[in-house]
């Protein structure tokens, strides 16, 4: 059995970007309180950072605290980024001013441009990290085979490599990636990858844990309502599609039969994944922090992993 607890799970801050700070804090309170140490943003997340910053140094809490930070994301539609070491400067220094903190625990480059060498950033990421600046490094929307490539630049250099890695995962398998650059360990695409992680055991933060809401428990397929009623468009843009429909169905079948919410099987599949995952959630209220929580109590067996994603095969 795992070592389990709610410090298994990151808490996503990206939603809490609003001019509410009361609000916001209310939010950050409920999680801290429930035991989430680890605490996801970027430099791209609106006001989530400053939110942040002002919140842990209102409380009192920077040093009891995990911030994961990320920053330079080109490839995104509508983004401006460059990648470039002088972005990655760039975005830590002001987001360590929103956050009022001299160091970012773990710092994850957003996204990557395959077309630019990799030295340099593996390069900026060690001199920031010998500053003191950053501690562990890595990317999150990069291929396995960027990963490696930064990793073989590290230690033909002597340089420390990435240590992390925070792509898309979840018991749904994305179909449509509105972002671009997106990379995701799910489904047939991700074998290679899902692989090596497990053999490497670097540390995975997965986004879309919950496939954007799709494992939510707000839409069931059997329930005769329409998806477009029970779900916003953006889960349905990227997972609508009939063989996650059929896993959703089976995650409700085994919430019945354990009486437990649709979205603690699924956080619960992942974590039984062989992978070393730390799922990234987004709770917006007291029982959706239930709910996560209630993931790391249930333990699924092998059979019922493979009945929830062989749809997938």
């Amino acid at each position: 059995m795992r070592n389990r607890c709610p410090g298994s799970f990151t808490v996503r801050v990206r939603k809490l970007n609003s001019d509410d700070k009361e609000l916001t804090a209310a939010c950050l309170d409920q999680a801290y309180e429930a035991g989430f140490r680890v605490f996801d943003t970027a430099h791209s997340y609106g006001r989530a950072e400053e939110n942040l910053g002002a919140w842990a140094a209102s409380r009192g809490l920077r040093d009891d605290i995990v911030i994961l930070d990320k920053g330079c994301n080109p490839g995104q539609n509508g983004s401006p980024d460059i990648f470039s070491a002088e972005t990655i400067r760039e975005h830590v220094k002001m987001s360590q001013e929103r956050m009022q903190t001299g160091f970012l625990d773990l710092y994850i480059l957003h996204r990557d441009d395959p077309s630019r060498p990799v030295g340099p950033i593996v390069e900026v990421l060690n001199e920031l990290h010998e500053a003191g600046v950053i501690g562990l490094f890595g990317g999150s929307n990069w291929t396995l085979a960027r990963v490696l490539e930064a990793n073989r630049y590290a230690a033909e250099h002597g340089l420390k490599p990435f240590s992390a890695v925070s792509p898309n995962y979840s018991l749904g398998v994305l179909e449509r990636d509105p972002w671009g650059g997106s990379v995701t360990l799910s489904g047939a695409q991700g074998t290679e990858y899902r692989e090596w992680l497990a053999q490497n055991r670097l540390p995975v933060f997965t986004y879309s844990s919950i496939s954007r809401g799709f494992f939510s428990g707000k839409y069931d397929p059997d329930s005769g309502l329409s998806i477009e009623d029970s779900l916003p468009p953006s889960p349905i843009k990227e997972y609508d599609s009939p063989a996650n429909r059929e896993c959703l169905r089976r995650a409700w079948e085994l919430s019945r039969k354990k009486g437990t919410a649709v979205s603690t099987i699924a956080l619960a599949w992942l974590l039984a994944q062989p992978q070393n995952i730390f799922p990234i959630v987004s709770p917006t209220g007291t029982d959706h922090i239930v709910d996560n929580i209630a993931a790391l109590e249930l333990e699924l067996t092998a059979e019922e992993c493979r009945y929830l994603s062989n749809v997938h095969v």
